[in-house]
């Protein structure tokens, strides 16, 4: 091979092992999304705190919960298409700052408005990180390690909720609230330092522009390659909104459907983590149980999105995804007729978050896998978007119906048809070939 003959470095990454940049790039990914974990901790905790500060009612905090996940769908959408045109690193560090801004200030708000508006960057940092970090690492993962990859990336999230909790509980008992934010904010200022520092950006980004050239050398140099070649990526750069390609070329159904699995695999979990310890709680269940129950809830989460990945590249998308969502919808059933056992309810709540939580990863796996490299950030972004819909449509929806004196077994049992839904339309897309459904598929696509 002549110096001037191209190497397709995507391929290359396909075939060597996993190296040590790879691994470094993959922590720092999920380095974000554990943030995301501690956050949504972090303001449920600390609310009681904010409404006796500010004065504020129950109906003013569900806006307040509700703001932070408003901002996520509206930038996840939005700077998912930016990323493709300017880099994924400027679009999650960028993201990242104003996450960790957003965060920081929360904790010395002066009023409901200030307030909002606090948690709507603080959402809006988040949401536009989730498409990048996924996309990032997903680019540096071998085909045949990428669903695996992706899972173990978003099984941060619960971690960081469990963590987070443990974390607050310290800092509430040596210092006072504020300070929940004060590390919550300077913690991701951090990590965006070491971002800059050491993250790559996206081999196919940097691979589009001759000006770009000696920054793809840094990245192809940090893999163990030789510098000396010039190098191609798979990557079709494409002109026009990336948003419209999602619905171009025969996409339309899968993406509808996959939109629907995100929406009511995730809007479930929302609901079972904001609502569950009330009803709990209205029950007669002890407080301190209510949480015992819902960290038993994050630690089936954690399992059931770290295996997930593994699970679809050796047995395939419908075999795993389809009996998973389907069983979650049972056991979201009959965990209504644990009543105030803490036992019982620990198994169920601990069985949703494996089952449905294979669900919600799983359908991240999906959409990193279907869409191609040149708008991966935009398909994955509008996946997540329509996750985070559901984060707030569904515990609004079922807030309206637990305002009814619905009990905690007939509001799970109607809970119950979502992770149903979502088992619906992941198997319309294997059997419409829309995803690879078969052993190994996944692997190669």
């Amino acid at each position: 091979m002549t110096a001037s003959s191209p190497v397709n470095l995507s391929r290359l990454i396909d075939e060597r092992p996993i190296g040590r940049m790879q691994i470094a790039t993959f922590v720092l990914c999920a380095s974000v999304a554990f943030l995301d974990g501690i956050d949504s901790q972090s303001i449920g905790i600390a609310a009681p705190f904010i409404a006796r500060t500010l004065h504020l009612d129950k109906a003013q905090l569900g806006f307040v919960f509700s703001a932070a996940v408003l901002g996520a769908v509206l930038s996840a959408m939005a700077l998912g298409s930016l990323a493709d045109r300017i880099g994924r690193k400027r679009v999650l560090i960028g993201s990242v700052v104003l996450f960790g801004i957003g965060t920081f200030v929360t904790g010395y708000a002066s009023s409901y408005a200030t307030l909002i508006a606090w948690r709507v960057l603080s959402g809006i940092g988040l949401g536009g990180a989730v498409p990048c970090f996924i996309a990032l690492a997903s680019e540096y993962s071998p085909r045949r390690r990428r669903a695996t990859i992706t899972s173990l990336l978003w099984a941060a999230f619960p971690l960081g909720g469990m963590v987070g909790g443990f974390a607050n509980a310290y800092l509430l008992r040596h210092f006072d609230w504020h300070w929940m934010f004060v590390v919550g904010g300077l913690v991701p200022l951090g990590l965006a330092a070491v971002l800059a520092w050491r993250l790559p950006d996206s081999a196919g980004f940097l691979a589009t522009g001759d000006a770009r050239e000696t920054a793809l050398l840094r990245v192809v140099a940090r893999l163990g390659l030789p510098t000396d070649r010039r190098y191609v990526v798979d990557v079709e750069r494409r002109e026009g909104a990336p948003l419209r390609a999602l619905f171009a070329e025969g996409r339309v159904l899968a993406t509808a459907l996959l939109a629907l699995t995100f929406f009511m695999a995730f809007g479930t979990l929302a609901v079972v983590v904001l609502w569950f310890p009330v009803l709990l709680r209205a029950d007669g269940m002890a407080a301190a149980d209510t949480a015992v129950v819902i960290g038993f809830h994050g630690l089936g989460a954690l399992i059931g999105m770290a295996i997930v990945g593994r699970l679809i590249e050796r047995f395939g998308a419908a075999r795993v995804l389809v009996p998973a969502l389907i069983v979650g919808a049972a056991v979201t059933a009959m965990t209504g007729q644990a009543g105030t056992s803490v036992a019982a309810t620990s198994l169920g709540l601990a069985s949703i978050g494996v089952f449905v939580g294979i669900g919600a990863s799983g359908a991240i796996a999906l959409a990193v896998l279907f869409y191609p490299s040149e708008m991966r950030s935009t398909g994955v972004g509008w996946s997540m978007g329509m996750g985070r819909l559901g984060q707030v449509v569904a515990p609004i929806a079922f807030g309206a119906l637990i305002q009814h004196d619905v009990d905690a077994a007939h509001v799970l049992l109607v809970l119950s048809v979502a992770p149903a839904l979502a088992a619906v339309a992941v198997a319309i897309m294997c059997m419409a070939r829309l995803v690879p459904a078969a052993q190994g598929g996944l692997a190669g696509h």
